[in-house]
């Protein structure tokens, strides 16, 4: 991961984007844990976390990773999709973790149940659950790293106003706040390159019944921020939108991303090398070495 970014006061995406196109770009993404799920419940009691995250997330390329409250989940791919059209790779979180309830309570029919079929076996719940979410997170921190920018929208269903004196902000969700403090640690990275060639470019009783029990965690600070009507500026630059050939399309993105590094004021140095290398410029580095 290259950069962190918080968009402050994020209220949704006023695109135009359909809700149609929205659904599809949903169900594109939720394929994955389709196929989590055949594999989950395939009549073996052995689950193989190595295989469940290539399963889940299997090795690709990402531009900039989205995480936001499941309740924004529509706005954050309207902004992913406005993200693909200018060229990046986008990967909205929920996308994942938005089905990872109903995904546990299909493995728990199938391994929690006791024998009369009316209870859960506790112990045995407990054990799902917690090794099934601790897969799916580490999936995720796998998923910020090979990301060059990570970005948190920051809204009032993700972000809640301490009670009493405090006033700190604060997160309801343990996922967000387990992105957000992977975010401050991850390994920094530089920015991504594309080298050209002959060939072109290489590069998861009932619960309305029972009292909600809701958690509080801390909000992690983030490395830079900025006003959502500034991002939405960025993002719907014209110049960015012009007609791309589909070879160059990812990396014309990565270069608007320049753009936005540097009115977030991200230290020169750190991009001073260039996006695009020729095969005289590999050559040339090759014998400076």
């Amino acid at each position: 991961m290259f950069i962190d970014l918080k968009l402050k006061n994020f209220f949704g995406y006023e695109s135009k984007w359909t809700p149609d196109q929205v659904k599809s770009y949903k169900e594109r993404e939720r394929k994955s844990l389709v196929n989590l799920e055949g594999y989950l419940l395939d009549g073996s009691n052995i689950l193989d976390a190595d295989e469940i995250q290539k399963s889940v997330f299997p090795e690709r390329d990402i531009d900039v990773f989205i995480s936001h409250s499941h309740a924004d989940e529509e706005e954050a791919i309207k902004v992913a999709l406005s993200l693909e059209e200018i060229g990046l790779k986008p990967f909205v979180d929920s996308c994942t973790w938005g089905y990872a309830d109903e995904l546990l309570q299909k493995i728990d029919d199938v391994f929690s149940k006791t024998e009369g079929g009316g209870y859960y076996n506790y112990k045995i719940r407990n054990r799902t659950t917690t090794n099934v979410h601790l897969i799916l997170n580490t999936a995720l921190q796998q998923m910020i790293h090979r990301s060059e920018l990570f970005v948190f929208l920051e809204t009032d269903n993700s972000v809640k106003i301490g009670e009493h004196i405090s006033k700190n902000k604060q997160l309801s969700s343990p996922w967000i706040f387990s992105e957000l403090s992977f975010a401050q640690c991850v390994e920094r990275t530089p920015r991504k390159r594309v080298t050209l060639s002959n060939e072109g470019f290489t590069f998861d009783a009932t619960a309305s019944d029972q009292k909600l029990v809701e958690f509080r965690y801390p909000l992690p600070a983030s490395t830079y921020s900025m006003e959502f009507l500034e991002f939405e500026k960025w993002l719907d630059d014209d110049g960015a939108l012009s007609i791309l050939n589909e070879s160059d399309h990812n990396t014309r993105g990565l270069q608007h991303l320049d753009n936005l590094y540097r009115e977030l004021k991200v230290a020169s140095r750190l991009l001073e090398d260039p996006r695009v290398l020729s095969v005289a410029d590999q050559i040339a580095a090759k014998s400076r070495i």
